[in-house]
């Protein structure tokens, strides 16, 4: 109950904070929404990557009042408003979260196996100035320097991923047009299978009926119907016509 009447509290006191924003601040914001990197939503609600649930919850709170449609007179503030709800939306989602962190977590290893090799080339003094100097690799990687990096490793790494997933939505969606196409002609083949053996079948009776007639009528001759001529010969044993001799 008490935690429902703090948030309460903190939204009344943000919507009084965000009543006096200036159009131009309303505006800067909307176009660094719209301007973000797709892919992540970490960007969107200017968040850093290991931000708690409620951290995800409050930075909405506060942004999407900054660009509300209501407040906000940019014409694609609607779409800025859009934008942050995915967001959040998205780092709310478990699972869509687990895969983004996935990626984090890969862009990192990546940066330090590269810092690790780049600091091998180093001298040993080199080294133990940055050390005296406080530059540890945890500290490092707190840095701004560290953070832009990883922020464009993260970037890279999404869009990667993000190739391969539409490259293998495209793969299965030309498998799923194939089959389709297959299944389409096999029901073809058979409907025409079906409709020879319909007609067939209804020519059955027609095809009796003219074999009876056949049979009846082959062996006799119809009345008035010519027969060829046999053949003469002077041997009636002999099949074949033998040509007249000329006597002298």
């Amino acid at each position: 109950m008490g935690e429902s009447n703090t948030s309460g509290d903190e939204d009344l006191l943000l919507k009084e904070f965000f009543a006096e924003v200036s159009e131009v601040e309303r505006d800067n914001e909307v176009i660094r929404i719209l301007s973000c990197f797709k892919l992540n939503p970490f960007e969107f609600l200017k968040l850093p990557f290991d931000s708690s649930r409620e951290d995800v919850k409050k930075q909405y709170r506060k942004l999407s009042l900054m660009v509300h449609p209501d407040k906000c007179k940019h014409p694609q503030a609607k779409e800025a408003f859009g934008a942050l709800a995915k967001a959040q939306q998205q780092l709310l989602d478990q699972q869509e979260r687990d895969y983004i962190l996935s990626q984090v977590t890969a862009a990192k290893e990546e940066l330090r196996a590269k810092r690790k090799k780049q600091l091998k080339k180093d001298t040993a003094s080199k080294l133990k100035s940055l050390v005296d100097e406080g530059k540890s690799e945890q500290q490092y990687e707190q840095s701004e320097e560290f953070q832009q990096e990883l922020k464009l490793k993260v970037r890279e790494l999404l869009t990667e991923q993000e190739w391969r997933r539409r490259k293998m939505a495209m793969r299965i969606s030309e498998e799923e047009g194939r089959l389709k196409k297959d299944e389409e002609e096999q029901k073809e083949m058979w409907k025409r299978k079906r409709e020879h053996e319909e007609q067939w079948e209804g020519t059955r009776e027609q095809r009796v009926s003219s074999w009876r007639d056949f049979m009846k009528s082959g062996k006799k001759s119809k009345k008035g119907e010519l027969r060829p001529p046999k053949l003469k010969t002077e041997d009636p044993n002999k099949s074949y016509v033998q040509r007249p001799v000329k006597r002298g």
